[in-house]
């Protein structure tokens, strides 16, 4: 795990220095070593280079594998963040001699595969990355990201300049003053996160899960080379076909995505290709080898791992996994909390002993979060409503001599842990009865006061795109933005133009210009084909924990030099797991998949009530400290977020902290403090 920033520039010199020290804020991403690279032109229709790196070591600890490495011939130059977990077997894709190789790391592998097979080489890829690789001969910058974006990649791009970094708070040192983006405040207020490909600032991008981009004579163009769809075609063709057979099957259904331009194309798919299929035993061997497959290939490592354990299923399965996969030392970290009603130590403790793990335990209370908090407003990238959980966690993984853990992350959106996986499609057939939705639009007047507001907008809204999702998931309402004065800077956008696409799954175009906080990665005439199951795994991995979850653990992990690595959120598993998620699911018994497959988890892990990974801030905001900071810090706020509300609104706004959700005060207090 690393820093990667690089800049491009077809009009003048590079400053050394200034690449350096953009390159340095990245320094808790990679404290082990550091390097740079340029490729300088004396002719002014060629473009000057810098690529620059700050390495974290964690495969192949020797120098040979330091960054930004070139190719033998001088060619390609590579920066890279993130693991490929099959690298070793990749290397027998290479076609010349291999032992020409000068390290024994991924970095190398990629960087060869990628000079003999092109883009076709992010097919083959088995983990997390986000990559540049410089053409040095025909000028031209090539870089992805992987699937589920699990590693960061932004840029921007401008007539003469493109610049690109693993966070952006590197761009933003390098380029200086950036703008304000008022529909990423919008879209945080709604959601809870910026979403792709938006950023906090109107110049810089983030590149889409899923895609690769290309940068040759100052044009930048993105294209998809994966995409949701593609688990479903694939988990169902695997499981019905012969290897040989199923490669060609893959190709052709691939193919025909990728031609298409236009709905009617993909809709001519067999139907038949993406189906549900019945949740038996030998779906429970296939699923049971694709956890202990994605937990054996996340422990490739030439350091030690650990993992996080909460007590919670997702993070007992993997510790119990890595066992069973024969890791014979295993190293667990967990936060505790003098909070009874919060503290999950009692399992944890359970886990830990049934597994034989060297156990740390860290007792955190609302002073320490209070302590570090203007610490972790400096880290975070973009605003959000989570993430602190990860911050001390990982903090307390460090502090125990971890430099690589495994996360529960994503065991939820795989194996429908999340109640959203009985409540959608639930609403959703509830407002296709006939004349529901006339009678929720007439219903939603009288019952204001007695429902949450968000569940009056739905009825009064039921046709909005992904209504039922923006339900469960969305934070502020346009009432309850409306009712507290918020005015996005109506120069760019207004709130009421943002509210219906920010949920929407349409996919964005490849030129990336649409005005649109579309989820990306599937086409819509392909959603109507996903069973309800399969389309809530959709929404939850695409939309929350792409752009929330995933986002949060990279940053708030790196800021402590800590690699954490999602075992869950693997595309080999979901092809396993997807065609029987629809057949499998009990809504009370929702991660009966997981539990089966793995065999050994304790029954009092099993069947405790859900907590998942948070903190106590309920209690917190309500009626701790953090509830006096808050109140202090919104009355006196001098940031951004008092240009969005009308005069007086904010300093009235504490005065309602016991009527908004603690999540919503909170994420004005994230904004507030963010912009300050």
């Amino acid at each position: 795990m690393c820093g990667i920033f690089g800049v491009i520039n077809t009009n003048e010199m590079i400053d050394e220095s200034r690449v350096i020290s953009a390159r340095d804020v990245l320094a808790h991403r990679g404290p082990d070593d550091a390097g740079i690279y340029f490729s300088f032109s004396h002719s002014s229709i060629q473009p000057n280079v810098a690529l620059a790196h700050r390495r974290l070591s964690i495969i192949d600890l020797s120098p040979a594998a330091h960054q930004p490495m070139t190719s033998e011939d001088g060619r390609f130059t590579i920066v890279y963040n993130g693991e490929i977990y099959n690298y070793k077997e990749l290397i027998h894709r290479l076609t010349f001699d291999v032992s020409r190789l000068t390290s024994s790391s991924d970095t190398e592998v990629i960087l060869n595969l990628y000079a003999q097979y092109g883009k076709e080489c992010l097919n083959m890829l088995r983990g997390m990355f986000a990559f540049a690789i410089w053409d040095d001969k025909e000028k031209t910058l090539f870089a992805a990201r992987d699937r589920f974006g699990i590693k960061p990649f932004y840029y921007l791009q401008s007539e003469n300049e493109f610049i690109f970094s693993s966070e952006l708070k590197a761009i933003k040192h390098y380029k200086g003053n950036l703008t304000t983006n008022y529909k990423a405040l919008d879209a945080f207020l709604r959601t809870g996160s910026v979403p792709a490909p938006m950023t906090i600032y109107n110049e810089v991008k983030a590149l889409l899960p899923g895609y690769y981009l290309v940068w040759q004579k100052s044009n930048v163009k993105c294209q998809k080379y994966w995409e949701f769809s593609y688990l479903i075609q694939k988990s169902t063709v695997n499981s019905n076909q012969s290897a040989n057979n199923s490669e060609s099957i893959i190709h052709s259904v691939n193919q025909q995505i990728n031609q298409s331009s236009n709905h009617s194309s993909i809709q001519s798919f067999n139907h038949s290709i993406i189906q549900s299929r019945k949740y038996d035993d030998n779906a429970r061997q296939i699923i049971r080898e694709a956890l202990l497959d994605t937990v054996r290939a996340h422990l490739v490592a030439d350091v030690e791992v650990g993992a996080f354990l909460s007590g919670g299923i997702d993070s007992t399965a993997i510790v119990s996994l890595m066992r069973q996969v024969g890791k014979e030392k295993i190293k667990t970290v967990s936060i505790v909390f003098p909070e009874s009603r919060f503290d999950e130590s009692k399992y944890s403790r359970l886990a830990a002993k049934k597994y034989n793990t060297e156990h740390v335990e860290i007792p955190f209370y609302e002073k320490d979060l209070i302590e570090d908090l203007d610490k972790i407003f400096s880290i975070m990238d973009q605003p959000t409503i989570d993430g602190i959980n990860t911050y001390f966690v990982s903090k307390a993984a460090r502090q125990a001599g971890l430099k690589v853990v495994l996360s529960g992350l994503g065991g939820d959106e795989l194996f429908g842990g999340y109640p959203s996986f009985y409540r959608i499609p639930k609403y959703k057939r509830i407002k296709n009865l006939p004349f529901a939705r006339l009678m929720m639009r007439t219903l939603a007047p009288l019952l204001k006061n007695k429902l949450p507001a968000k569940a009056i907008h739905y009825m009064k809204n039921p046709e909005e795109p992904n209504a039922e999702y923006k339900l469960v998931r969305g934070l502020f309402t346009e009432e309850e933005l409306n009712a507290i004065g918020w005015k996005p800077h109506s120069k760019q956008t207004s709130a009421l133009s943002l509210q219906p696409s920010v949920f929407s799954h349409q996919i964005m175009n490849d030129s990336m210009t649409k005005n649109d906080l579309s989820s990306p990665s599937l086409n819509g005439s392909i959603i109507e084909w996903l069973n309800d199951k399969q389309f809530v795994c959709y929404l939850e991995s695409t939309l929350y924990m792409a752009n929330q979850l995933l986002r949060d653990s990279d940053v708030f992990s790196m800021a402590h030099s800590l690699e954490l690595r999602v075992p869950f959120v693997d595309h080999k598993l979901y092809e396993a797991v997807l065609p029987y998620l629809d057949d499998a699911y009990d809504k009370n018994f929702p991660k009966k998949m997981l539990v089966e497959a793995v065999g050994d988890l304790p029954e009092e892990i099993v069947h405790r009530p859900k907590m998942g990974f948070t903190f106590p801030f309920e209690d917190w905001i309500r009626n701790g400290q953090l509830k006096d900071l808050i109140i202090e810090r919104l009355k006196n706020s001098d940031s951004e977020l008092r240009t969005c509300l009308p005069t007086g609104k904010i300093e009235h706004l504490p005065l309602n902290i016991n009527k908004l959700h603690w999540s919503r005060l909170w994420a004005l207090f994230v904004l507030n403090k963010y912009k300050e």
